[in-house]
């Protein structure tokens, strides 16, 4: 959401304010989702609901619920466990000793509303209509996919991060190592040598640690060399 155009209460001619909400639609392009205008002093009050893209099939026998601090969703079972190996296992073990379906997502640093734009990612419906990351969404659907091993939507974040230029470039070095996106670090093999040298320049204090990491160490590695054989 952005506030913008503040004008002076006295200005009767003119709006006070104008109120922009906005969002990224399914391709990943921003766009202006409302638009308000206040005319006179005062609140303007948005309400914000949760949409469940992915709501049991046959309850109560597809039920899976979600808890993630003091919100819980109900899910369908049987479609995550089509896409994670991750929940797939869980329902198929630990969760049928227990009797129940349900799984706490407390420790994985995300909220419900992240862990939403993760089940619509993974969608029936976006099998369809796919739903590609934003730059505002990437990161964390990532963080999901890699946990819930969901392997072509860890490619799309993949591919969404070589032009995301939200997000700095030595930010997106670092998730190399972490994620394995073999897309990311293709473009950095790739880099203009007078944009490499400035990048390996600008950030040798952050890339320095990672010469012992396997993965970030051989590419830190690979890149020097590049600058040496250029």
């Amino acid at each position: 959401m952005k506030v913008q155009h503040i004008g002076n209460v006295s200005e009767s001619d003119v709006p006070l304010a104008q109120i922009i909400l906005w969002g990224w639609d399914e391709k990943g392009v921003q766009v202006v989702k409302e638009t308000q205008l206040l005319n006179t002093g005062g609140t303007a009050q948005f309400i914000f609901t949760f949409f469940n893209p992915c709501h049991p099939l046959s309850s109560p026998d597809d039920d899976l619920a979600v808890q993630i601090g003091d919100k819980t969703v109900t899910v369908s079972a049987h479609w995550l466990m089509s896409v994670s190996p991750v929940i797939h296992r869980m329902l198929s073990t630990e969760m049928r000793k227990k009797q129940q379906r349900r799984i706490t997502l407390n420790d994985l640093g995300v909220d419900m509303e992240h862990f939403m734009q993760f089940v619509e990612a993974i969608s029936i419906a976006a099998l369809h209509n796919p739903i590609l990351p934003n730059p505002e969404n990437v990161l964390v659907l990532l963080k999901l996919a890699n946990f819930f091993q969901v392997d072509w939507l860890i490619k799309r974040c993949d591919l969404h991060l070589i032009s995301c230029v939200e997000i700095s470039l030595i930010d997106r070095f670092l998730l190399i190592g972490h994620y394995r996106l073999p897309n990311l670090k293709n473009f950095f093999l790739h880099l203009n040598v007078d944009n490499l040298r400035i990048f390996l320049k600008e950030n040798s204090d952050k890339l320095g640690p990672l010469i012992d990491s396997q993965i970030a160490g051989k590419l830190f590695f690979e890149l020097c060399l590049r600058l040496v054989t250029a």
